[in-house]
């Protein structure tokens, strides 16, 4: 099959999962679709940014290090298809030879709609913080489908594994559901738990959820070439989330939990 990415281009956790993906999937990436300068509706920097007083001095310190430190590396390290790391979605499509374009504050536009029509996708992955339209929606053969930091149908929405340390739950995890228009709905294809652990952060969880991913997205490909995405049975409560508010920072605080 022919599979299309749409995904955040940043320096953390995305990179590596997609390489990951190339390297485990029998299928052909046709093409990833980058998502740069995400409108402030949706845009978790811009949220920090505005909010940095929220988070604890070495937070702080560590978050703008690390930020410093993966563009360095992005910049300066070579990297190929046998490299161990990556910090940009860009640096992957190169290593790999994907054909890639970017998309800047929509998925919706002529451009981006013309580059997914040509590559003719069978299966589109999202992981990214743009809205499909009904028209992207309806290219893919098969389906799109999203990957999710979250127990479905459980903490939709922005920041799942934030909210869900803030709510005080011994779980998160990662689901990957067909895509309707609206937003973290859909069969449910693959989903796994993730337990949490009194020493475990927002980046610390968000990793490991990233790392699980890969073999989920799989596990729902092969749902879906089975011709049986029906979705899971789960019993887990629905809720949804935007942003964090001060009410949750505050129980984030309570709980003794660090961002990082």
């Amino acid at each position: 099959m022919k599979i299309c990415w749409v995904i955040d281009e940043t320096p953390f956790y995305h990179p590596d999962m997609l390489a990951t993906f190339i390297r485990q999937s029998s299928d052909q990436v046709v093409g990833v679709v980058r998502v740069t300068h995400i409108p402030p509706k949706h845009n978790i920097e811009l949220y920090m940014r505005r909010n940095f007083y929220k988070l604890q001095l070495p937070e702080i310190i560590r978050l703008v290090f690390r930020k410093i430190k993966y563009q360095l590396f992005d910049f300066f390290i070579p990297v190929s298809i046998h490299s161990n790391r990556f910090y940009s979605v860009r640096k992957v499509c190169k290593a790999f030879a994907i054909p890639f374009v970017t998309a800047y504050g929509s998925l919706n536009n002529a451009a981006i709609l013309q580059f997914l029509k040509e590559i003719n996708p069978d299966i589109v992955i999202s992981s990214n913080s743009l809205i499909f339209s009904k028209q992207l929606l309806a290219i893919p053969r098969l389906a799109c489908i999203n990957r999710h930091s979250a127990l479905l149908p459980s903490y939709g929405g922005l920041w799942p594994v934030f909210q869900a340390l803030a709510h005080g739950e011994n779980q998160v995890g990662v689901s990957v559901h067909i895509m309707l228009p609206q937003i973290d709905k859909g069969p449910i294809l693959s989903q796994q738990a993730i337990s949490v652990l009194p020493t475990d952060t927002v980046d610390s969880l968000y990793a490991q959820c990233f790392s699980i991913s890969p073999a989920l997205i799989l596990q729902a490909i092969d749902t879906i070439r089975e011709g049986s995405p029906n979705g899971l049975h789960l019993s887990h409560k629905p809720s949804y989330f935007s942003f964090p508010t001060c009410s949750d920072w505050s129980s984030f605080r309570k709980n003794k939990r660090r961002f990082v």
